[in-house]
């Protein structure tokens, strides 16, 4: 089956060779799931499989136009990211050496996220402008032999106006070129838009697939390895957000935070939020609270008595002296309130309100 470049979901990967074999490709997909579970990754490895001069599946990763593909130079290849405005103190020139920067770090590792910091802090989008260059090269003639293909990364970050530019182009893509959404909020397109595309759906990683991930390209321990992928939650992104930013380190913030929301004193609930906010992007307080999800969700285990269940034995009596200091707590109550925190950063609400909303319900969840 190929598309070496892709780990798992492997009933995706077949219904895409079976398309590519009988050459019944549609002109535009939606690629939907969790995050950092193959997404672009399989939609670049389709550029390279219909340019590929080996014809591999996935393409080989070796020959001129797969080199070109992943280095985008490649004419029958484009990459669309939400981008950020351009800062009113940065010049042109620097402004898009740093977009091309992190465009050439997606393809280098289609499964990390992408970040402007700290050079550059706006709400990333994809805007009209993008949309409207877009559908210029869609009018060029194609390169050779191939196909030409668009990835339009993160659709769910749309404007509206480039939204209903796309749909225009979506009714009737020009001959040789195919378009691939992929998004982990399919709820937040245009329903216009996902109506003119071949939905695929793309489900969490199992815990051995991101292991043997982390072992086989990121050469971790498998001991470590192994921890990370049951701590990931089916997300190879997060695993990989784990070991760059320190589990011990996202896990401490989050009990500290979690510690601080549990008492009657307003002042040190605030100091609380502040101290999780405070210097920190949306990614990695994303982070903290699937981290603080599943540390909540040990204490339920723990509380219902089944410690074998518990992920996060090394601070077993952490949650011991937490559960008798609290004894009230409704850890599955905890558990939906993270969950939709999690759900809202995902959808770029304002992170201030998030975390202080979801301050106010953990503490409820102590005293209610």
């Amino acid at each position: 089956m190929a598309f070496d470049s892709v780990f798992g979901q492997d009933r995706v990967k077949r219904i895409i060779t079976s398309s590519l074999d009988k050459n019944r490709l549609a002109h535009a997909y939606l690629f939907h799931g969790p995050p950092g579970v193959g997404k672009d990754a399989l939609a670049i490895s389709v550029a390279m499989h219909l340019n590929c001069k080996e014809k591999r599946n996935g393409g080989c990763g070796a020959c001129p136009s797969c080199h070109s593909i992943q280095n985008l130079v490649h004419a029958n290849f484009r990459l669309i990211l939400p981008v950020p405005t351009r800062p009113k103190a940065m010049k042109e020139e620097k402004y898009l050496e740093i977009l091309h920067e992190r465009a050439v770090q997606r393809m280098t590792n289609a499964y990390q996220q992408v970040s402007y910091l700290p050079e550059i802090s706006a709400l990333p989008v994809i805007g009209i402008d993008q949309i409207r260059t877009m559908k210029q090269e869609m009018m060029l003639k194609v390169s050779g032999e191939g196909y030409r293909l668009f990835l339009i990364s993160h659709a769910d970050m749309l404007t509206l106006s480039a939204s209903n530019s796309l749909l225009k182009i979506l009714e009737e893509p020009p001959s040789g070129n195919m378009l691939i959404l992929t998004t982990s909020n399919p709820g937040q397109l245009l329903e216009t838009i996902v109506s003119r595309c071949q939905v695929v759906r793309f489900h969490p990683l199992l815990e051995e697939e991101i292991e043997e991930a982390l072992i086989k390209r990121w050469s971790v321990p498998k001991d470590k390895a192994g921890f990370i992928a049951k701590m990931s939650g089916g997300s190879l992104q997060r695993g990989l957000q784990f070991m760059d930013e320190g589990f011990d380190q996202l896990r401490e913030t989050a009990v500290a935070f979690l510690d601080s929301s549990m008492g009657e004193d307003a002042l040190q609930r605030m100091e609380g939020v502040d101290a999780l906010l405070s210097g920190r992007e949306r990614q990695e307080i994303q982070g903290i609270l699937h981290v603080l999800q599943i540390w909540i969700r040990d204490l339920y285990q723990m509380k219902l008595g089944f410690p074998k269940r518990v992920m996060n034995m090394d601070r077993a009596d952490t949650m011991h002296q937490f559960l008798q200091k609290w004894p009230a707590f409704r850890a599955e109550s905890g558990i939906k309130s993270v969950e939709r925190a999690i759900d809202f950063v995902e959808k770029n609400v304002y992170l201030d309100l998030i975390i202080f909303s979801l301050c106010q319900e953990l503490n409820q969840c102590n005293h209610s």
